[in-house]
């Protein structure tokens, strides 16, 4: 019995941990969690008319559900990016249960290599955006095309922009194209 106990102990102290973690890299990084709504992920990656096989990333992917909806219906090849540890397990636990074969990385965008992306999906805060304008100009190829739901960025000209649906609750969406 004792060793049931101590293995729900150390379980729960892991546990604890990690939530602790991911509060203290939410307050550092201003990284929150909010995930979008299926109705919302499923207009954005008709937007963006995805092909099979094309390369699309996720920077700050959450618990994947954008790159696992995007496989099911496009047979895309997905790679995601969180560093905040909850979301990160979120994301391989919804991997799996998917049997999903996009790949779910634990690091930072800023230093992930994006310049193999066909399209990057972002939900990110306005300042987040701004920051990661000098990175799509460098790294991004001739082409890449990047999908912000909600927030724009002040120092790209949009290619196009959907605007907010509030009877059908659906965001503005900027597409950005290098």
């Amino acid at each position: 019995m004792q060793i049931f106990y101590d293995i729900f102990l150390l379980s729960f102290l892991a546990f604890v941990l990690i939530l602790l973690a991911t509060v203290l890299i939410n307050i550092f990084f201003i990284v929150p969690f909010v995930p979008s709504r299926k109705r919302v992920v499923n207009y954005i990656i008709s937007l963006a008319d995805l092909k099979q096989g094309e390369k699309v990333y996720d920077l700050g992917c959450g618990d994947g559900r954008f790159l696992i909806e995007a496989e099911k219906k496009n047979r895309i090849s997905g790679t995601g990016f969180e560093i905040a540890p909850l979301p990160f397990i979120l994301a391989y636990l919804n991997k799996w249960l998917n049997k999903s074969k996009i790949r779910i990385l634990m690091k930072s965008f800023y230093k992930a290599d994006i310049s193999g992306a066909d399209t990057i999906f972002c939900y990110l805060l306005p300042e987040t955006m701004d920051k990661l304008a000098e990175k799509f100009r460098k790294e991004c190829r001739k082409g890449t095309r990047i999908f912000s739901h909600t927030f724009s960025m002040k120092s790209m000209q949009p290619f196009k922009v959907w605007a907010a649906d509030k009877k059908q609750k659906l965001p503005t969406v900027y597409l950005y194209q290098i």
